[in-house]
């Protein structure tokens, strides 16, 4: 008998259901902390299915594929001008294939019968995250590719292309910053409440299993740059917006969408000073890096 399982990330509840017969404590261990029996509204719910082939409904016309390492996203466009999404670990085909509903509050995600337990958590993973970003985007909230450290109560967020060193500026921290904690290391969560920022742990921390369900007061965003020096500088909002737009996810063809994430990003930056850091991979990077977002 398949069960939705009910998860709170941010204030924002949705519901995963597997399919009998896989193992649901590998699939859904990471959304384990923010497990919930609360009967509030689903932002989304997403259902797992399995196929013997993916047809022609589904691999219909490529609009795209993104991405410049894995997971690879694809999107698609139906006879019908409805886009169907897809994730895989080659350029060849997707491994698994997302279909949504005209609101996105219902989809499912389709994987090959043959290969259920290879590509399960992938597909829910991938699936979850992007339904995750465009439902929640409607109220505030924002996922974002960074990396998060908690310090005396406060949640210090690093941006930065890919290969940047976001995952080793956190280390750093770890390493050198006494009583900090890493709260995620791939997609932390932003929420504005009441002109307040807050940063969330998610079910998504990318490659470093870190599934944190803490929140904190946002009291910093720095974006990383690779230098031969350490130095850091403030961000006038224009360069501030300019830094945290591009790695927050958003439905970014519909003009609705992209105006919400805006006024988002808006009050965000209103709310939290944004620094430019210039930076070796060294402690002192962030020893420099600290001492200026500190204080």
């Amino acid at each position: 008998m398949e069960n939705m399982h009910k998860y709170i990330v941010a204030g924002h509840l949705f519901g995963i259901t597997i399919p009998d017969g896989l193992s649901l404590e590998r699939i859904l261990a990471p959304y384990e902390p923010f497990a919930t029996d609360s009967d509030v509204p689903a932002i989304f719910s997403l259902k797992l299915g399995m196929v013997d082939s993916f047809d022609s409904r589904m691999l219909c016309k490529v609009v795209s594929c993104l991405n410049d390492e894995p997971p690879y996203f694809w999107i698609f466009e139906d006879e019908n001008g409805q886009y169907v999404f897809g994730f895989s670990y080659s350029k060849e085909q997707p491994d698994c294939v997302l279909k949504v509903s005209d609101s996105f509050v219902d989809s499912t995600v389709y994987i090959l019968k043959e290969n259920a337990d290879r590509f399960a958590d992938f597909a829910i993973n991938n699936s979850s995250m992007l339904l995750y970003a465009f439902a929640a985007s409607d109220y505030d909230t924002m996922l974002v590719h960074a990396s998060v450290i908690s310090w005396a109560d406060g949640g210090y967020m690093f941006l930065g292309k890919s290969g940047t060193g976001k995952s080793t500026h956190s280390r750093l921290w770890l390493e050198n910053i006494p009583e900090t904690s890493l709260l995620n290391d791939d997609n932390p969560v932003i929420r504005m409440v009441d002109s307040k920022a807050y940063v969330y742990g998610s079910p998504w921390s990318g490659k470093t299993h870190c599934y944190k369900n803490e929140m904190y007061s946002l009291k910093a965003v720095v974006r990383l740059s690779q230098a031969p020096f350490n130095r850091i500088a403030a961000l006038a909002p224009l360069q501030a917006f300019a830094s945290l737009m591009p790695a927050c996810s958003c439905k970014r063809w519909d003009s609705q969408s992209m105006a919400a994430l805006h006024k988002s990003v808006e009050k965000v930056i209103s709310a939290v000073p944004c620094y430019h850091l210039q930076c070796l991979p060294d402690a002192d990077a962030a020893s420099v890096c600290h001492s200026a977002v500190a204080r």
